[in-house]
């Protein structure tokens, strides 16, 4: 039974029909590593969450009570040193606790999240369904697909025109929800998933053309706004400017970073987020006065200029 993330599921673990909660973020590769988790488990309760939000959900699941035989599986988030007292929390109340990253993290923080869980893979080499696949299904042809699926468009790769399908296709917990459930049962591509596809290149058209009236450069560095389709804002930003990074900032402080150079983890974690070497995320923390001001001065914003500086700064290092 899939149940949304609400305050009640917090209180009264005790509804889940079974014991695996999973925290993973929201794009194709969590997408894929939840039917992965689906196709070993079954019964599970997810979570999808963006890098910089996932603390929150942490820090209301080690309030708990009661939570001996449950485990949590985190999977794509990135690990960062201010989680570290959510984990002791989560242990404390019983939790058997599960990592699976290949974000970029930094060697101490790996050494500290060791010592609070119960078992932590890292690897940069894989996509993190790919990590999970190794781990809990590597003998089974169908979760190789999915695992294959979810490196293709993680990694750029672009090789197999489904995993385009299935990426624009996710647009909400419904369709991640949808998607999970026919790719855990072997169904890649059927008619829902494309009426879902093309609902969303409709949109994401509209998007991009909206992006690029809102776009500029400065130096080096290829700047936009928008809410959403961020790999394929920032691509159309390269071809556009020919940058070498490319910056796409949401209305509420989000922002999405590519670089050429291997550093976007690294101007990411400057900004409370992290990521890839060439692609991550941070939040600038907008204020709602900030959030107010910036529709009126944009890139002139003072945190704006802050992280365009630090961008260029280090792409050019």
């Amino acid at each position: 039974m899939r149940i949304r993330a609400d305050k009640g599921i917090f209180r009264a673990p005790e509804r889940l029909d079974g014991k695996i909660v999973h925290l993973t973020h929201t794009d194709l590769d969590a997408v894929c590593c939840d039917a992965l988790f689906r196709r070993k488990y079954g019964n599970i309760f997810t979570i999808f969450s963006s890098v910089q939000d996932y603390n929150a959900y942490l820090e209301r699941l080690a309030k708990v009570r009661n939570a001996a035989g449950l485990t949590l599986c985190l999977s794509d988030l990135g690990g960062r040193s201010s989680v570290l007292e959510a984990l002791t929390c989560l242990k404390q109340r019983g939790w058997r606790v599960e990592w699976r990253d290949h974000h970029i993290w930094d060697a101490q923080v790996i050494g500290a999240v060791m010592s609070k869980i119960d078992y932590l893979r890292v690897s940069t080499e894989f996509c993190a369904c790919e990590i999970v696949f190794r781990d809990l299904l590597a003998n089974d042809p169908i979760a190789q697909e999915i695992a294959e699926l979810g490196r293709d468009k993680d990694f750029w790769l672009n090789k197999d025109p489904r995993s385009e399908i299935l990426s624009t296709a996710i647009s909400d917990q419904l369709s991640r929800e949808r998607i999970v459930g026919k790719l855990s049962q072997g169904v890649f591509i059927d008619d829902e998933i494309e009426n879902m596809y093309a609902a969303q290149v409709r949109l994401k058209k509209k998007a991009l053309s909206k992006a690029l009236r809102a776009s500029t450069i400065f130096n080096s560095t290829a700047i936009t706004i928008s809410n959403g389709y961020s790999s394929d804002v920032a691509a159309m930003l390269r071809s556009t400017y020919h940058s070498t990074t490319e910056l796409v900032l949401r209305t509420n402080g989000r922002f999405s970073i590519r670089t050429v150079a291997p550093v976007s983890n690294q101007i990411a974690a400057l900004f409370d987020g992290g990521g890839h070497s060439h692609a991550a995320g941070g939040n600038l923390h907008f204020t709602i006065a900030e959030q107010l001001a910036f529709r009126f001065t944009s890139y002139r914003l003072k945190k704006v200029r802050k992280l365009i500086e630090t961008a260029s700064k280090l792409s050019q290092s």
